[in-house]
């Protein structure tokens, strides 16, 4: 039998990537139900409800990332971590023999147990819902639209195991053309592996204070590794930034020896072409003026020397300029190491007198060793303006003793802030004046006197045992009851919180009467001793002298007769002596 309802499938509320979230969460809801039920349909009926499938699908609506969720991951959230425990984990390929293994494991259970099926990237859930009396039932839950539930999630009932088995199978069906494709490599292999994370409920309830506490703690780690991510993303920027000036340097340094050599080049040639130009014309000044002394073999030797002697001098020159920058550069560089070493020598002795730190465990930002508050009974230490706030809200929430938020948090046994630490955190007077009043509220109870209007502090055990309290103040003597604060007459009458006894004692002392019917207080002003009721509806007639009924009647007759028939034997009318 397959369950949908219009309108619930994760994609409605763009939970695109959330199918894990919606599977973890069905089995924690179903966990709740099943423990709320009293019967085995009743659990079954409310499971595939509307308004359940409704409450599962809705935590996919705070998911908007496109990223899909690992189950192990969405476990140790703080919702689920409390509510559901892992049993097993099963790794195989999505086929009827692998999924009847699991579900067999299911089976042997005696508690209702679900497993989390992963086949990248769809996750379902599937839940074994126990009978005490019977078979148990199979339910898989889908997020996904599909052919037998095109609008909305599914849940599908099989009550054999068979019938679980045959519902995986069918939704996570495997292609073998598309595992055969060349195109598939890794992909194919995620699409014929799957895993399923056995889940059981755990009796565990969260309450708001501990969820809030541990989310805030998720939250601060969250915090320290997006800083220290921005920390290190500005170290980078500054490298880069000093990588690209170096890069620029670098830069300008090859095109300024480039154009060095650019313009030696041509110095060189242009000498070269002066010396072939000057060559030329001494010879023919030579062969014009008659032979010369030279022989013709002998010109190229000349010619050959004046180039060589040209080179040298033009290295030469290249050579001094090269050797003044490199002495620039010693120069430079052995400034620079004095500067580095002493800058050094700085640096340590700084460290050998800096203050130690150390790192809070609430902001989780490292701050001098002054300013860490030490809880006593567990050591772990904290800044002063953290502790300061914590114990300011503790305070105004009235909550005492006051434990160490990181004990708290790791929930293990914590320990206590002391007085004194918290006299030393700095707090306000009137905070103070709060913190002296829980601290003595341990042994003592602070009472107020409506009398002198005093307020005193008084042992909880005597309290505690008796009836009426006395004020404590010397020059007061006043008495009241502890129930009802009605002030107390010494040596008066027996007190009640109602007033009935104090009521009784006035009643019996002014002679007055209650009627026998309906109790109403009656006094006789003047007149004969027969009294008629005055609460509306109660038509008793008694005799104030006796006390006793007569009749209870409306009728003139019957009290005419009553009244002669009792006054036969009693005194009507008072008679003075």
């Amino acid at each position: 039998r397959v369950v949908s309802f219009p309108g619930t499938s994760q994609f409605r509320i763009h939970g695109v990537s959330a199918c894990g979230l919606a599977a973890v969460n069905f089995a924690r809801i179903a966990f709740r139900v099943i423990k709320a039920s009293r019967t085995f349909p009743e659990a079954l009926d409310t499971i595939t409800s509307r308004q359940t499938v409704e409450e599962v699908i809705s935590i996919c609506g705070g998911w908007s990332s496109d990223l899909h969720l690992e189950v192990e991951d969405i476990c140790k959230v703080p919702l689920f971590e409390h509510s559901l425990k892992r049993r097993s984990t099963f790794y195989g390929p999505p086929k009827s023999d692998h999924f009847r293994r699991v579900l067999r494991e299911m089976q042997a259970l005696r508690d209702s147990t679900a497993v989390i099926i992963t086949r990248p990237p769809e996750i379902i859930a599937c839940l074994k819902v126990a009978n005490p009396l019977g078979k148990d039932a199979f339910i898989v839950f889908d997020s996904h639209p599909r052919p037998s539930h095109p609008d909305g999630a599914g849940l599908v009932i099989a009550s054999t195991l068979d019938g679980a088995v045959t519902t995986l199978r069918d939704i996570l069906h495997v292609d073998k053309d598309l595992l055969s494709s060349p195109d598939l490599q890794w992909e194919a292999q995620l699409l014929t592996n799957c895993s399923g994370h056995v889940l059981l409920a755990r009796n565990e309830t969260l309450n708001a204070e501990q969820s809030a506490i541990e989310s805030s703690l998720a939250v601060l780690a969250l915090r320290s590794e997006i800083k220290e991510l921005e920390h290190h993303n500005k170290v980078l920027a500054s490298q880069n930034e000093q990588l690209e000036d170096e890069v620029i340097e670098l830069d300008s340094t090859i095109q300024e020896e480039r154009r060095r050599k650019t313009i030696g080049a041509a110095t060189y040639a242009a000498a070269v072409s002066r010396s072939q130009q000057s060559w030329r014309s001494s010879f023919q000044t030579n062969a014009a003026a008659g032979p010369s002394r030279l022989s013709f073999n002998d010109r190229p030797q000349l010619y050959n020397d004046a180039l060589e002697r040209m080179q040298l001098a033009f290295f030469e020159e290249d050579t001094r300029a090269a050797a003044r920058d490199r002495n620039a550069a010693f120069q430079l560089q052995r400034k620079f190491d004095v500067e580095d070493k002493v800058l050094r020598q700085q640096q340590a002795d700084l460290s050998c007198h800096a203050q130690a730190r150390f790192k809070c465990g609430i902001c989780l930002e490292e701050h001098p060793e002054d300013d860490a508050a030490t809880v006593e009974d567990c050591g772990h230490e904290v800044c002063r303006s953290c502790l300061k706030d914590y114990v300011c809200s503790k305070i105004a929430d009235h909550r005492f003793p006051i434990l160490c938020p990181i004990c708290t948090a790791e929930n293990r046994q914590a320990g206590q802030i002391s007085g004194l630490l918290v006299e030393q955190l700095g707090i306000t007077e009137a905070e103070y004046g709060i913190w002296i009043e829980m601290e003595l509220a341990q042994f003592s109870i602070l009472i107020h006197c409506r009398k002198c209007n005093c307020t005193a502090f008084v042992d909880r055990t005597d309290h505690n045992d008796m009836p009426n309290i006395v004020c404590p103040m010397r020059d007061c003597s006043h008495v009241w009851c502890k129930l009802c604060h009605q002030t107390i007459v010494i040596g008066g009458p027996k007190h009640s919180c109602d007033r009935s006894s104090e009521l009784d004692h006035l009643m019996k002392k002014k002679g007055w009467r209650y009627c026998p019917n309906c109790k109403t207080p009656i006094q006789k002003d003047h007149g004969c001793s027969h009294m008629m009721c005055i609460a509306p509806g109660c038509n008793t007639h008694f005799c104030y002298r006796c006390a006793k009924l007569i009749v209870r009647s409306a009728l003139r007759d019957e009290i005419s007769q009553a009244v002669t028939a009792h006054y036969a034997i009693c005194q009507l009318f008072e008679v003075p002596e």
